[in-house]
């Protein structure tokens, strides 16, 4: 059986429109960077 990703919709309650802020200026617009790794690290 294929395990399945539950998705939702983004909502912006919190430091995410900093986070993307810092994505561009950092041109790190890509599926990695220093925002990705730290996120991995917590799964």
């Amino acid at each position: 059986m294929k395990k399945r990703i539950y998705l939702s919709s983004p909502t912006m309650h919190g430091l995410e429109m900093k986070y993307i802020q810092e994505a561009f200026d950092t041109n790190w617009v890509a599926p990695l960077g220093k925002n990705v790794d730290e996120w991995c690290k917590v799964l």
